[in-house]
């Protein structure tokens, strides 16, 4: 698997991305439903009745007054760009690429040039851009942990509070509802086709920047009149880079650039859908990305491992609205994306004081970019000397060290088992470390990141140690010391006082590790095997290699050796719920139940919204216990609705009772999701001919019939929903086809 921001990333960009992989989803859980029940009830099927449903509250309930002051706050756009490093803007410099977009919008605001990014990894970076706060502090530190915990409110929550129509719509599964940031949303557009899943690896399941941005479109158009506040996610930068004609042939030579080229031409359809209706002037618009993306400096390939430039140094825009006092300029102090949160309050008149919003505004970790007040009464610009990232992925998932840095206006100081200290005027590139010249530098900045890290550092509601599992006192403070806050230590206490590798030690393991997923990937399995055991043997606590083995293993049903990689996996890291997701899957196909079950209930006791869990406990009780099955599966579509797997298989559960009614609206989510399998039309037309709704009943079996001629059952339902509207003739043709296809049916064929 190429990683979708990381290659070979197995679960980099989001921890959905291993949820989804451990386990396939069957076909169909349930035993074929006879199409006979139509046979038995045709002269029975009665009309059945919608209840009606309570309209939401008129927006004219509001008072005059409050209308009136609604109506004077601008609408706001927050544009996040994934992977896109500044230095291929057109605004920052950029040469070789093509950025008129994003480039016209700095002429129209003012440009950070030295925005820096808090962690290198698509979702913890994302938290720290819609919540103020540092992933330290949220507890979103990489991909391996638990969602947002609830305690955090994003800045959807406050422009909702305030009267705002809220909408975001993202553009990789990475990015996920489970994960928390939906919170504050009127409309969160997080579907993906079904059919992406079976070509694509969950990490990198998205969509193109035309199709989000004609969703964004759709979605405005349909809001109401009042302010809004949009979120538009693009992920096309991206590895693999892949962009469409005419940027594939244009940026042949560098498609990482072609990418970005789209994704900016993309943003321009946005922006002019808002100059046409006379929004843009008037709103604010935040354009930055959630990281860069390393194209080989320091052995890095994309981003994730290292915290560089290449890969912290990210685009900031901010296109106030017109009226607000601040010209466009640019800015040459580093900042933080942590700041922009409180800068999309404070710039759309949001106040703290005394109002509900003051729970907000005390979470966030730095001031707004721009300040409101001067002495002399005019606006100025928030100043910071220093801006933090951080990256625990070759933590979380290798056990080495974790990475902490600090950027000044002229030092960039990565604190490691080999401290790294850049003088970024003279050495931009960061190629010579020089903190045994700077020995004064680099104790300042280091000084300076132990404070951040000991700040509000993150703790769970109910007090419980994060990540603390069975360790010792001794071995969680050295998690803490280290500057875990997440809820996953990878580690042994034993590998924790023996002292933890550098990242910059290990590259040949990792990149042969990332060369094993892309084997893997060409379904050039015994390569990928070979690969992984010689890192095995140089580095055998490595908890992923079993991992991926077991993985490879489940994809190719081999259930027994799935089993013993994935137990493996789990006695070097307990706490990997997706490692015990897998094994449960593996324990079922042998038979093994009630072990399967009790790894699937360890799996959601660590992530109560792991629907995939939901989905499998559903799955697997689904013959014994259907009634148990149903609330397992409601709980999984509960958590996420575009889940096509859960929504057909409940659905299916309902049908299987007779619940037609009930059943139908699961069925028909399950095929807009992309699930156009020739059954599940057919099950959908019997749910129609069983609630009287006989035209769409044949419409759907006309649609099985279109993707399988060969289903003898659709033919022969067909002809049922034929005869109910005394079309005699064609419903004669539909049985024969259906007798012809199956003898076995022609004993459900009418005499007449």
């Amino acid at each position: 698997m190429r990683r979708r921001g990381a290659r070979g990333n197995w679960r980099r960009n989001k921890g959905m991305l291993w949820r989804l992989r451990t386990f396939s989803t069957p076909t169909f859980a349930v035993t074929l439903y006879l199409f006979v029940a139509l046979v038995f009830g045709v002269a029975a099927l009665g009309q059945v009745s919608k209840s009606a449903s309570t309209p939401p509250q008129s927006e004219t309930s509001r008072s005059a007054a409050a209308k009136s002051k609604l109506a004077t706050k601008p609408s706001v756009i927050l544009i996040t760009i994934d992977t896109l490093r500044a230095d291929h803007v057109g605004c920052y410099g950029a040469q070789m690429v093509e950025t008129p977009t994003l480039d016209a919008l700095a002429h129209d605001g003012i440009v950070f040039e030295r925005a820096i990014s808090q962690v290198p990894l698509t979702w913890p970076s994302h938290a720290v851009i819609l919540t103020g706060t540092y992933p330290f502090q949220n507890g979103v530190q990489d991909f391996t942990g638990q969602p947002l915990a609830p305690q955090f409110r994003s800045v959807a929550q406050a422009f909702k509070q305030a009267g705002y129509v809220t909408g975001a719509v993202v553009s990789a599964f990475v990015l996920d509802r489970s994960w928390g940031l939906a919170r504050g949303f009127d409309f969160y557009d997080d579907a993906f086709s079904a059919k992406t899943f079976e070509t694509k690896d969950a990490g990198l399941v998205d969509r193109r920047a035309g199709e989000s941005v004609a969703h964004a479109i759709a979605w405005l158009k349909k809001t109401p009149h009042r302010p809004f506040f949009l979120w538009l996610h693009l992920y096309d930068p991206h590895s693999p880079y892949d962009p469409p004609e005419p940027y594939r042939s244009e940026y042949r030579s560098h498609l990482y650039d072609g990418e970005i080229a789209y994704a900016d031409h993309e943003v321009g359809n946005l922006i002019l859908w808002l100059k046409r209706n006379h929004v843009y002037d008037s709103s604010l618009i935040v354009a930055l990305s959630d990281h860069g993306e390393s194209l080989g400096e320091h052995g890095e390939d994309e981003h994730g491992f290292f915290v560089y430039n290449s890969t912290v140094h990210v685009p900031l825009i901010v296109k106030p609205p017109a009226g607000s006092g601040f010209p466009a300029g640019r800015r040459s102090d580093p900042v933080e994306t942590a700041a922009v949160a409180p800068t999309l309050l404070q710039l759309a008149g949001l106040k703290p004081s005394k109002t509900a919003l003051e729970p907000i505004y005390s979470q966030f970790q730095s001031e707004s970019l721009l300040a409101t007040k001067a002495g002399n009464g005019t606006t100025t610009v928030a100043t910071k000397d220093s801006a933090y990232s951080e990256t625990f992925y070759p933590f979380s998932s290798f056990g080495w060290s974790p990475l902490h840095a600090f950027e000044s206006k002229r030092f960039h100081f990565i604190q490691a088992p080999t401290p790294e200290l850049y003088d970024l005027e003279a050495d931009p590139g960061e190629t010579r470390n020089i903190v045994a010249e700077q020995p004064a530098a680099a104790d300042v900045l280091r000084e300076k990141l132990q404070v951040l890290l000991s700040h509000n550092p993150f703790k769970q509601v109910n007090g419980a140690e994060p990540g603390a599992g069975s360790l010792s006192p001794d071995a969680q403070e050295k998690l803490r010391a280290l500057g875990y806050f997440g809820f996953r230590a990878a580690v042994s206490p034993e590998a924790l006082k023996n002292g933890l590798a550098d990242p910059k030690d290990k590259l040949w393991e990792f990149n042969t590790i990332l060369k094993a997923q892309d084997a893997f990937q060409l379904h050039e399995d015994e390569r990928a095997e070979t690969l992984l055991n010689e890192v095995q043997v140089k580095d055998p606590q490595i908890y992923i290699i079993p991992f991926l083995l077991g993985e490879s293993a489940l994809r190719r049903q081999d259930w027994e050796k799935a089993a013993d990689d994935l137990q493996r996996c789990l006695t070097l890291n307990p706490n990997f719920d997706n490692a015990m997701t897998g094994l449960s899957r593996a324990l079922a196909k042998l038979g093994r139940l009630d072990e399967a079950r009790v790894w699937i209930d360890k799996a959601l006791k660590n992530n109560p919204q792991n629907y995939q869990a939901w989905y499998q406990l559903g799955v697997l009780d689904g013959t014994s216990s259907p009634e148990a099955a149903k609330v397992f599966l409601d709980k999984a579509i509960a958590i996420q609705p575009n889940f096509s797997a859960g929504q057909r298989e409940f659905g299916m559960l309902l049908f299987q009772q007779k619940n037609y009614a009930a059943a139908a609206p699961h069925l028909e989510k399950a095929i807009e999701l992309g699930l156009a399998d020739a059954r599940l039309h057919n099950f959908v037309g019997i749910c129609y001919n069983h609630t009287n709704r006989t035209s769409k009943a044949v419409a759907e079996f006309q649609r099985a019939i279109e993707l399988d001629p060969k289903l003898a059952e659709a033919h022969l339902n067909m002809g049922f929903a034929l005869q109910l509207l005394h079309r005699t003739q064609p419903a004669r043709e539909e049985y024969a086809t259906a007798c012809k296809l199956d003898e076995a049916l022609c004993k459900y064929v009418p005499a007449n």
